[in-house]
């Protein structure tokens, strides 16, 4: 099972099967007070297949309309801590976009890995260049660490753009062509 390969566990599991990416990610968690629990908005620009292959890249492309319409992925953000309360494929200035807007309890339950003592820390391999983020940044031989320390950050952000974005799939058309024909 692939997950989204180029930004490490926090694409937040989105489309749980095929090799999608997209040109940039957007990050934001706010905090509610008690500090553990809160909201995370995730955008996704650009969303395409990271395949080669015609047949594979239908195959993400129904991927991705099932993660859109299907209960399936519901319930598999439920598994990792978060109740999705709102998820929408739409096309901006020609390019797919998901926007995905989520609750949860316990940011540990989130992000399992990446939460320790206080601290939520992700990696950024040398594939992502960090647009713009509030967190803390060191750079590394490999990859960079972005990290922020909680519960003194009530909003986390992290932006995130593809340093090599050539995709041979076209998301935007087949989406517009799907949505001709449910109409």
């Amino acid at each position: 099972m692939k997950r989204w390969a180029p930004l490490l566990p926090l694409y937040l599991a989105f489309f749980a099967l095929g090799c999608l990416i997209s040109e940039t990610t957007q990050f934001t968690i706010t905090m509610n007070d008690d500090g553990k629990a809160g909201t995370i908005v995730t955008i996704m620009r650009n969303v395409q297949s990271a395949e080669v292959d015609a047949e594979k890249q239908e195959k993400d492309f129904e991927e991705a309309i099932r993660s859109w319409k299907g209960d399936d992925y519901l319930l598999e953000r439920m598994h990792d801590g978060l109740y999705v309360r709102d998820r929408n494929l739409s096309i901006e200035d020609n390019a797919l976009v998901w926007k995905e807007k989520g609750i949860f309890s316990d940011l540990g339950d989130v992000f399992k890995h990446e939460f320790r003592h206080d601290t939520l820390r992700f990696i950024i391999r040398d594939d992502q260049n960090i647009v713009a983020t509030n967190g803390t940044v060191i750079s590394t031989k490999d990859s960079t660490i972005v990290f922020w320390a909680l519960p003194a950050m009530k909003e986390i952000s992290l932006t995130t753009r593809a340093n090599s974005f050539n995709v041979k799939s076209d998301f935007a058309a087949r989406f517009k062509q799907y949505l001709k024909e449910q109409q």
